[in-house]
């Protein structure tokens, strides 16, 4: 039985970035054989209501959380563990979203340290390079061993080395790694509708967008065994 859990969904609730409801997400995920999924908006938790209607119109359990974007700009998954976690990330949320006004969170990384007992954290790196480094000993200090690093395809032509390259960053930092899928939308079939969201975002047509989409579109929910399948270098 397969036992991978997506812990990076992103629904519509992120504002020009998710094209599915957590409904449909939950809704595909129980079809597919999911037995839980993470949901991490960008710099919100708006979409946990509707989440928790899809938990129980599924079974799928839902597991709250958020995607926060830092100044700094490195990105992480933060996960609550109980109750008063929570009141922490909400809090959190609401310091970012009370400096940078309408549609706008601005969080540093002091910010997160301050509010991360009891949390999960998941940096989302992009290449093993000096900087990615820094980040993985300074999220090894603050989150200890809930802290982890995030290793999820780009389709791009050296993607397995990048891949191989951040899990040993990661171990030789104390950090363990997990696998994502960045999921942006229930089905494939949404993703046209996610150009239309991102030519909105970057305020142009879509045939001027160019490398502003997303850098990749393989972004709809997997089975877990199929989300096994791909990572099988990375039990």
């Amino acid at each position: 039985m397969a036992t991978y859990v997506e812990l990076h969904v992103t629904s519509h609730f992120s504002f020009l970035r998710g094209t599915s409801s957590p409904e449909e997400l939950f809704a595909a995920a129980a079809l597919l054989g999911h037995s839980a999924m993470g949901l991490a908006d960008w710099n919100t938790v708006a979409g946990v209501v509707r989440g928790w209607q899809g938990q129980k119109a599924t079974g799928v359990r839902m597991i709250p959380g958020a995607r926060v974007d830092l100044v700094d700009g490195r990105a992480l998954l933060l996960y609550p563990r109980n109750r008063a976690a929570w009141s922490r990330l909400t809090r959190l949320l609401s310091i970012g979203k009370g400096r940078g006004g309408k549609g706008k969170c601005i969080l540093k990384w002091a910010d997160i340290a301050a509010h991360a007992d009891e949390m999960v954290g998941i940096l989302l790196p992009d290449m093993p390079d000096d900087i990615t480094r820094d980040h993985l000993r300074e999220l090894r200090r603050v989150f200890g061993a809930s802290g982890f690093c995030a290793l999820s395809l780009r389709r791009r032509p050296d993607d397995a080395e990048r891949l191989h390259r951040l899990d040993a960053l990661a171990r030789a930092n104390g950090v363990r790694s997990v696998t994502t899928g960045d999921i942006l939308y229930h089905s494939s079939e949404r993703r046209p509708l996610q150009d239309v969201v991102s030519a909105i975002r970057e305020r142009c047509t879509i045939d001027e967008l160019g490398f502003r989409r997303e850098r990749f579109m393989d972004r709809d929910l997997k089975s877990p065994a199929e989300m096994e399948r791909r990572f099988a270098s990375f039990p």
